[in-house]
């Protein structure tokens, strides 16, 4: 699956991605799936995590 988001800021030093609920909802794997993540050809495990009434994914500064 592949959408286009933008790197949010969310406070000094957290960084990640809104997921729109449609995504989340059409991976089939509840509110916390696990995902792989393509940005900018560098490719990482993580999982979509309920942050606020959104669905966020982390991104490391590294």
């Amino acid at each position: 699956m592949k959408f286009y988001t933008i790197v949010e800021l969310g406070g000094k030093t957290a960084t990640g991605m809104r997921v729109p609920p449609e995504v989340v909802e059409a991976l089939g794997a509840g509110k916390r799936p696990a995902v792989s993540i393509t940005l900018n050809g560098y490719t990482y495990r993580s999982t979509i995590a309920p942050m606020g009434g959104v669905y966020m994914l982390p991104v490391s500064a590294e």
